[in-house]
Order: C-alpha cells, then sequence, then structure tokens
C-alpha cells in the first residue's frame, strides 16, 4: 500500500505543544512530591537547612529537605508544591521562598517521582517580623500548631517550624560534603507478584492468564543499588536526600 504524502492533523498538533526532553510519560500513575533546598549564607560560609522528621510521621526521625506530595488533583504544579510545602513545614510566608532553579526528576526505585528546586529563603515582604497578637509571620498559613513551635533564627529570617511535622531544623556547611566521602550501602529491589497490602487484601498476578512465564509467579529482584550515608554531628543524612546532595555537588564541582 502506497503511503499517503497528505498532511497528518495529529503531528500537526504535537508541533504546537511544548513537550520537552525530560518529560515524565505517566506522571499521574506515580506517587509525586516536590522538594526544595535551601541555601543560606551564614559568617559568609554557604549552608544547606535541613529539617528533622517528627517521630508521630511516615520516615519520623529521619533528615529530608522541605517539601510534600504534589496536590495534582488539585491542579497544582510542583513548583507550587515545593513552594506550599516548605512555607507550611517552616512556618514562615510564600513570599520568603525565594525560588531561584530547578534541578531536576529525581526517580526512585519504589517508583516516586521528585521534583527538586532550590533557592534560599528571606526575610518577608511585609514590615513586621515578629509574632504579636495581631499579627501572624505566617502570612497564607496561620496555624496553631506552627505558632506554638519554638521560634528558630536566621539573621533577620524567623522560622516556625510545624510542631507536628518537623522535630528540628538545623543546617549543615556546603564544605562538609565536599570534603567527607558518603558511607556506601548496596540495597537490593524485590518484586512481589503476590502480597497482602495495609488493608489485609491479597493481591496475586495471574501470569497463566495474562500468558507470562512462570518466573512471574514467585518474588525476584532486579538489580543491586547503592545508598548513601553522611553522618554530621550525630544526624545521619542519606537516601534521596543524600542522592540530591551528590547531585548539587556534581553540578557545582567547578567552584
Amino acid at each position: 500500500m502506497k503511503q499517503n504524502q497528505g498532511i497528518i492533523p495529529e503531528l500537526e498538533y504535537l508541533r504546537t505543544l511544548p513537550l520537552l526532553p525530560d518529560r515524565v510519560i505517566g506522571r499521574r500513575k506515580y506517587p509525586h512530591y516536590a522538594v526544595f533546598v535551601p541555601f543560606l549564607s551564614i559568617d559568609g560560609e554557604t549552608h544547606w537547612l535541613f529539617e528533622k522528621r517528627s517521630e508521630g510521621i511516615r520516615q519520623g526521625g529521619e533528615v529530608c529537605f522541605p517539601g510534600g506530595a504534589v496536590e495534582l488533583e488539585n491542579g497544582e504544579d510542583p513548583k507550587e508544591a515545593a513552594r506550599r510545602e516548605t512555607a507550611e513545614e517552616l512556618g514562615i510566608p510564600l513570599n520568603a521562598i525565594e525560588l531561584t532553579g530547578y534541578l531536576g526528576h529525581l526517580l526512585t526505585r519504589w517508583g516516586g517521582l521528585i521534583d527538586v528546586f532550590y533557592g534560599t529563603l528571606t526575610e518577608p515582604s511585609h514590615p513586621s517580623s515578629t509574632i504579636d497578637e495581631n499579627e501572624s509571620i505566617l502570612g497564607d498559613f496561620p496555624d496553631e500548631k506552627t505558632l506554638a513551635s519554638r521560634p528558630i533564627q536566621f539573621d533577620s529570617l524567623i522560622l516556625y517550624p510545624k510542631a507536628d511535622e518537623v522535630k528540628e531544623v538545623f543546617t549543615v556547611p556546603l564544605s562538609f560534603f565536599r570534603t567527607v566521602e558518603p558511607e556506601v550501602h548496596l540495597f537490593r529491589q524485590l518484586i512481589q507478584p503476590r502480597f497482602k497490602d495495609a488493608k489485609g487484601t491479597r493481591h496475586v498476578l495471574p501470569w497463566k492468564r495474562l500468558g507470562l512465564s512462570s518466573q512471574y509467579s514467585r518474588s525476584f529482584s532486579l538489580h543491586t543499588y547503592p545508598v548513601y550515608f553522611y553522618r554530621y554531628k550525630g544526624e545521619t543524612i542519606w537516601g534521596i536526600t543524600a542522592d540530591i546532595i551528590k547531585e548539587f555537588l556534581d553540578v557545582l564541582n567547578f567552584i
């Protein structure tokens, strides 16, 4: 059959779309998160700001950058999510978050997608930087639990970490990560075609009906991968947070 050389309307439409080389196919199928990496200058030295999660939440007690889930169902984009989550967790208004750039997508081994943004935290643009009975530094995010938390001050910036999510806030100089090699341990990913979920429901892949090989009737591992661990003043910084650190170090290797 001879191919018709006429115009293909679908291709003409696709040409009008801003499809980028790093576009993620099936984005809504995966857990989607966004984080913000705050750069601070303290006594003339560049630091990163970290949070330590409260014990009562998922992955409690672990160190991370500010961030959380992207509310795709509400039309939120990753940049908005990174700023919103940072404001909520640190108890600051949105206008105290100066987003400078975008590092990229981080694809996790467990199927999550994380968009990584970076920038700095500045003094809010409204005149007051203190809390009194009539005004809250939180701006768009007033919250009684946050107001009750112990304030943390970096120069003119005052943070009120959300007590039920953030146990501690601290900074680490970039010079530490540049001079200390992380400890590396290997993890192995396991695929389970039969399992019970959190509600106790049993799931079994019908491999025979789907025409698959019998190898898919049992658990199997895909590959082994390295996980990085940094130790700083008694705190362990590892996993996804360490992956982000390593990526920044690669990008900043010329400085």
